[in-house]
């Protein structure tokens, strides 16, 4: 993950915006597998 400095200094608004949404949307992933595995769900 990038440092707050590397945000500021060396991405793009655009691409810190993207990069924050990728990180979200991997950790959405995470949590929805964690839930399955809980339940017993099998993909």
């Amino acid at each position: 993950m990038a440092s707050m400095w590397e945000l500021k200094n060396c991405y793009t608004l655009d691409e810190a915006l993207k990069l924050y949404a990728l990180f979200r949307m991997e950790q959405d992933v995470e949590s929805g597998r964690a839930e399955d595995i809980a339940k017993g769900v099998e993909r």
